[in-house]
């Protein structure tokens, strides 16, 4: 997964998708761009890179920052490796619509403010508590508002 931040203003941006409704996995949920590595990636931040390339068209190179604590994903048995990137501007993507329906960039500072927790029951019919956030019309949720959360703990400790 790629955790592309970008400035904006006196804050940064995080670019997320809203993944395609009809995807196998996570249909129509918010997430990072990123996905399965490949036998030839050299490593996670390569995978990273590939994936951007391919689901949101990002050419450019971002400044490797570093990586956030792995995640196991049980609903798709996935391992999820996040790796940091920065950007010293807005970056110029064009969405590949067989996989990402639209991009959302939220400020960090505005996710910061509406981060809450809650009990939330996943599709086998457990219950953890977690962070969520509740940005404009959409509910970040599951692995993508753990990311958030473990960027958060990262930036203000």
């Amino acid at each position: 997964m790629l955790v592309l931040l970008y400035p904006d203003g006196p804050g940064l941006r995080v670019l997320l998708t809203r993944r395609a409704d009809d995807l196998d996995h996570h249909k129509g949920q918010i997430s990072f761009p990123g996905g399965s590595c490949d036998p030839g990636d050299r490593d996670y931040w390569e995978t990273a890179l590939r994936e951007a390339r391919e689901e949101i068209g990002l050419l450019a190179a971002p400044h490797r920052l570093g990586h956030l604590p792995p995640l196991f994903i049980p609903v798709s048995g996935f391992a999820v490796a996040p790796c940091v990137g920065y950007l010293p501007g807005r970056p110029d993507v064009r969405p590949c619509s067989g996989e990402v329906a639209e991009l959302l960039e939220p400020p960090l500072g505005d996710l910061w403010e509406i981060e809450r927790w809650e009990d939330v029951k996943t599709p086998s019919g457990a219950i953890w508590r977690m962070p969520v956030y509740p940005w404009q019309a959409y509910r970040i949720w599951g692995a993508t508002a753990r990311m958030l959360h473990s960027l958060r703990r990262a930036l203000i400790p």
